[in-house]
């Protein structure tokens, strides 16, 4: 580390994560591990706790011992059953966790333990029982590869490079990563302290719901608070990066970084995968403690390279503004519901002589302690309370006074506790360039119980100067902390509880989610329905579920249709109040070609994708449609399918919906980026440009009901000198026939065959059938 400095932040509120959680760490792997193997591993753990229940009367004098013995088993138990999607982990290091249980017995000591049980935990027969799984399972053939549990569904990756561990301190990166992670995306935190073992790619745990805390590999150590990314570091990353992105199959995702050091890395992922670009820069940087040169250099690079700059204090978004993109104050805030529940009546500080003065936080260079000891000097028959990590030698003699207790690190979970404690509540920060520009979490965490704040007067909180005491001066500081000691408004207190109420991290990330939402531009996607409501349905719920681009809207246009389809849609409306879906109601039908260009003539996106309702999206369908449109050569793209008349055609293996969905993810993702010439693209779900669309014009609506217009828009579409391609990378499941199936029961289908045949042949001559002669069997 860089003398601490990767434990240090000045928006830190607490130095902890929540204590007692289980370890959800490891990489998943082969797929081939037999459910005899994972059983023959339960039934070992289900003997530990027969012989354990069986022990109950003998060793009931010794409680504390049989409480930390279940305590055992039960993490045990719980590890396996989080690890069940990641086979080689569910066993490998399910073996080995068991394996270091060995000093259950060692460390209960001279605890009386029945002879069984003694005699199964050191047993050569549960050694050797261990030790040929795990030989089994290291002899599997092929690599080991990381099995993440699940794809986002509906929800774009993101791949964070961190500032600090994800365990250093409960702040601002975790608050808002936690925020993402709970509307169901995944947050890929990568922190460069953390190092895989060697001739490991990378090391990953779970440390929170869709969270996982990634270790990348690099070619050699660096200071990462003074240097810039070598070149060497960056190409090992890159390749740690790669094994990570198909071992968890990673697609589509945005880029946060939180410190410059990433800088290269970021840039270069951006570049090479159109992947969007965040900045979260929450400190002045430029007088920070051991902050090198270099990274103050990459700094600026990261600013102009950015694709969104998100700052904590308003000083940083004039600083930055002009330099970006598009720079926007996202300040920080307070788990209002947290704080507001668990702030109650305690024992934690119910020993100290009242009133109690209390700061929790980093003890950081940054940190006036010669004021503290001002005040707790002045005032002996107060108690003084830091809670926090120290991360300075010289403490201006606090340590040595006796109404000063300096109680360390605690977790985040026990902030509230500590906080109903304090009388008063302090910001004693030196004045500088640095604190002048922090919006210090724990203000919003003071206020949200309604506590009075003495504080020095930062220059980025000042807009809260009615709800705070402002004191410079260490007389006026001890006054002011005398002064709200005898405060008595209720009303004052109310305010500053509604003032952290409207500063909770939810609304942070809305900010968020809304200005990332203007970095991708809208795409309209036009579905047109006739009867079929079951089909339309399921085609409507995979585009919410499985597209992860966040800014789309759903055009729905309805032929008239005969069933229930209407009202069917009507409800999805109030289903899904958060999806753009506009409904276009026809009092007759009025065809494939003229709908959809009905459609397209409300669409108020940049892209427009013509979609069939009786399609089954898959994860990254739209995006990868999308990155192949980047290239201005391309007119018209469409996916592959298991149902189409021509080269888009591949085998395909799956039998229901399930099944379909882990199949495309295995052919698109060992097709990324690639696509093949295609003459004719089926206009089951085809994505344009609306530019292009504007160039070439509408459908052809004398083609009446439909047929042969997707031939005729590809004719087009080429004589305008673009070119037409199908995305290997993209995988859309068709029903086919849907709409068609009563016309071609009745006879009807084969005279409007016929019909649009002589009215494309008379347009382009004559007209050659498709076929579907690419070899598709490869990479299925």
């Amino acid at each position: 580390m860089k003398n601490n400095t990767e434990e240090q932040s000045l928006c830190s509120s607490t130095v902890g994560i929540p204590e007692g959680e289980v370890d959800q760490s490891g990489m998943g792997g082969q797929s081939g591990v037999s459910r005899g193997e994972i059983l023959a591993l339960r039934q070992t753990i289900d003997e530990l706790e027969r012989e354990l229940k069986h022990s109950k009367d003998i060793i009931a004098s010794r409680d504390v011992g049989i409480a930390w013995l279940r305590s055992e088993v039960a993490a045990i138990k719980l590890t396996l059953e989080r690890r069940r999607k990641s086979f080689r982990y569910l066993m490998v290091d399910g073996l080995h966790l068991i394996a270091d249980r060995s000093r259950l017995a060692r460390n209960l000591g001279n605890m009386l333990l029945p002879s069984r049980l003694k005699a199964l935990l050191h047993s050569e027969s549960l050694k050797n029982q261990l030790s040929s799984q795990l030989h089994a399972l290291q002899s599997l053939q092929g690599d080991e590869q990381a099995l993440f549990p699940g794809v986002s569904n509906g929800k774009m990756d993101i791949v964070c490079f961190a500032n600090i561990e994800w365990s250093a301190r409960y702040q601002r990166p975790q608050h808002i990563m936690s925020q993402f992670a709970a509307k169901g995306h995944r947050i890929f935190y990568i922190a460069r302290s953390i190092m895989p073992a060697q001739g490991e790619p990378y090391v990953m745990k779970q440390v929170a719901s869709n969270i996982y805390e990634i270790g990348l590999e690099f070619h050699d150590s660096e200071d990462f608070y003074a240097h810039r990314m070598s070149q060497e570091n960056r190409g090992a990353a890159n390749r740690s990066l790669a094994r990570l992105m198909v071992d968890a199959k990673i697609r589509e995702a945005l880029i946060v970084v939180h410190l410059s050091y990433w800088t290269a890395l970021a840039v270069e992922l951006q570049q090479k995968r159109a992947w969007r670009l965040q900045y979260d820069c929450m400190d002045e940087w430029a007088d920070f403690p051991d902050i090198g040169q270099q990274l103050l250099q990459e700094e600026e690079i990261l600013i102009d390279k950015a694709d969104l700059v998100t700052v904590t204090a308003s000083l940083l978004e004039k600083k930055w503004q002009a330099a970006s993109k598009k720079c926007i104050l996202v300040r920080n805030g307070v788990e209002f519901e947290f704080f507001s529940s668990n702030c109650v009546k305690n024992e934690l500080l119910a020993h100290l002589e009242k009133p109690v003065i209390g700061f929790y936080g980093a003890l950081a260079p940054w940190v006036d302690f010669q004021l503290v000891h001002y005040l707790a000097a002045h005032r002996p028959n107060w108690s003084f309370v830091l809670v926090g990590d120290c991360f300075v030698k010289d403490l201006a003699g606090i340590d040595r006074l006796p109404n000063v207790h300096l109680l360390g690190k605690k977790a985040y979970e026990y902030m509230p506790r500590y906080l109903h404690g304090f009388d008063v509540c302090l910001i004693p920060f030196k004045l500088n360039k640095v604190t002048h520009a922090v919006d210090p979490v724990k203000f919003y965490e003071y206020i949200s119980v309604g506590k009075p704040v003495v504080s020095v007067p930062l220059e980025e909180m000042t807009i809260y100067g009615d709800y705070v005491y402002f004191a410079r001066e260490y007389a006026d500081f001890l006054n002011k902390v005398e002064v709200a000691l005898k405060e008595n408004d209720p009303g004052l207190t109310q305010r500053r509880i509604q003032l952290a109420k409207n500063n909770d991290w939810h609304h942070r990330y809305l900010s968020m989610e809304q200005a990332l939402q203007t970095l991708y531009e809208k795409c309209s996607i036009v579905v047109v329905s006739y009867n079929n409501a079951d089909l339309t349905r399921q085609c409507i719920e995979s585009i919410v579920a499985r597209t992860m681009y966040p800014n789309y809207e759903v055009i729905i246009v309805d032929n008239a249709s005969q069933d229930d389809t209407r009202d069917m849609l009507r409800s999805m409306q109030r289903q899904f109040p958060g999806l753009k879906l506009k409904l276009i109601i026809n009092d007759q039908n009025r065809g494939f070609a003229a709908a959809n260009n009905q459609g397209i003539a409300q669409a108020e996106g940049k892209y427009v994708v013509l979609l069939n309702n009786d399609t089954v999206v898959t994860n990254d369908w739209l995006e990868s449609m999308l990155r192949h449109l980047q290239n201005s050569d391309i007119g018209l793209v469409g996916p592959v399918t298991n149902s189409v008349g021509n080269e888009a055609k591949i085998a395909v293996d799956y039998v229901n919906i399930e099944q379909m969905h882990e199949f495309a993810a295995r052919y698109t993702i060992a097709n990324e980026g690639r696509h093949f010439e295609i003459s004719v693209l089926a206009m089951f779900c085809v994505a344009m440009r609306r530019e292009v669309f504007d160039e070439i014009g509408e459908l052809d609506e004398a083609f009446g009901i439909g047929m042969f217009e997707d031939d005729d828009y590809c004719r087009r579409i080429q004589s305008a000198g673009y070119r037409t391609v199908c995305a290997e990378d993209s995988f859309v499941h068709h029903y086919g026939q849907a709409s068609f199936k009563k016309l071609i029961d009745s006879g009807e289908y084969q005279a409007i065959w016929d019909r649009n045949q002589a009215y494309f042949e008379k347009k382009w001559g004559a007209w050659t059938p498709h076929t579907n002669n690419r070899n598709t069997e490869r990479l299925t």
